[in-house]
């Protein structure tokens, strides 16, 4: 076993159901959704040892502009330094460890509001009272703790653990896969934050089947999703599936008038659907014919969970005259759909809380990104 002393070992035999073939293979045990001993072995063994999605890079424009986040019991600061280089720090002073900064803005310098400790965007120790007067201080090792950072087509990843590993690696195949919705130049039009009273899985697994649609969405995009196609046999930590719809599934079933403009470079089959992709193992994304909408869902407890939310168009769509109008009916269809998911996922959260050892059986076509899933997460923790 892995460094998985954490897991009964039962529980851990029952993962290893996960990594059956596709026909035979069962869901994760229904504890993996809500034990905390699990949820603190997946902090050491998944998100200290994975590149994690931190969704778009298009944000924070301006130097000095901020944003803060809590991932896995850790509160983070992501910001923009003096020459505009995103960086991403440990939310965390290097005096006494007070709190930093809160929610999202802009600011010149980073203060403590504790003792007055003052670090530039960059991190490093500007001023500390009176400290100069110990001959023993070196401000140079005091600069707030920094993560690595990196980007590809478009979308921004954080390494958490002490040995980064090859993020290339870690995606094989993702960018030649999604090369027609060319990612790296979409524009994030809007962004939310908010919480859901699920484990960070179930989110996630939801998002990335077609089997809840006819229950969940059966009068708002149910009729929009044909029959997914198999799922694609990638070569990175990921799962995707293409799907044909009719109309596009970034509206409501009522709303398909307002439609923008498919992407310029999409070609048929590409065109008339739309690709849903697991990037293990907290961003998700769907890539339709004229935007993509994102998800990142990080652990907070093992039963809540922090998701930011992005739509993005290519950038001549978004310069349209009409575009601010129907980009409204865009934005419907996410808080419409995801109010139903949310609805859905809280009720089974309640269901799985304290259950029996249960494991499901998965539809191997309409479940088929999260059974790739429990298949890598169960490689992950054994």
């Amino acid at each position: 076993m892995k460094n998985s002393e954490g897991i009964e070992q039962k529980l851990l035999e029952r993962i290893k159901l996960c990594k059956l073939s596709p026909i035979q293979r069962l869901s994760l045990p229904f504890e993996c959704y809500w034990e905390d001993s699990v949820f603190i072995q997946e902090q050491k063994l998944i998100f200290a040892n994975q590149w994690l999605g931190l969704g778009r890079v298009d944000r924070l424009e301006l130097p000095g502009e901020y944003e803060v986040f809590e991932l896995c019991g850790q509160t983070l600061l992501l910001i923009r330094d003096q020459d505009k280089i995103l960086r991403l720090f440990a939310n965390t002073c290097r005096h006494r460890g007070s709190k930093l900064l809160d929610g999202k803005g802009q600011c010149q310098v980073i203060s403590c509001p504790f003792h007055g400790w003052t670090y530039a965007l960059d991190g490093s120790l500007k001023f500390a009272k009176t400290m100069s007067e110990n001959s023993n201080f070196d401000f140079s090792e005091h600069s707030l703790i920094e993560y690595n950072l990196k980007e590809i087509q478009g979308f921004l990843f954080a390494f958490l653990g002490n040995q980064p590993t090859d993020l290339d690696t870690q995606l094989g195949d993702f960018s030649e896969l999604h090369q027609p919705w060319s990612l790296n130049e979409l524009i994030t039009t809007r962004r939310e934050v908010f919480e859901v009273q699920c484990n960070w899985k179930a989110f996630l697994d939801v998002f990335n089947e077609y089997y809840h649609l006819n229950n969940v969405h059966r009068n708002s995009i149910d009729n929009l999703y044909c029959k997914p196609e198999e799922s694609d046999k990638t070569t990175g930590d990921y799962a995707s599936q293409f799907g044909l719809t009719a109309g596009t599934g970034a509206l409501l079933e009522a709303q398909q008038l307002y439609a923008l403009p498919k992407m310029a470079n999409l070609d048929e089959p590409w065109s008339l659907g739309a690709r849903y992709s697991w990037i293990f193992p907290n961003m998700t994304f769907a890539a339709g014919q004229e935007a993509i909408w994102v998800y990142e869902a990080n652990p907070i407890t093992s039963e809540r969970c922090q998701v930011r939310q992005s739509i993005c168009f290519p950038k001549n769509t978004t310069e349209l005259p009409d575009f601010k109008e129907k980009s409204q009916a865009y934005y419907q269809r996410l808080d419409e759909a995801l109010d139903e998911d949310i609805t859905a996922l809280e009720n089974q959260q309640k269901g799985l809380h304290n259950s029996p050892s249960l494991q499901g059986q998965f539809s191997t076509l309409m479940e088929a990104n999260v059974a790739t899933f429990a298949q890598w997460y169960a490689n992950k923790v054994i």
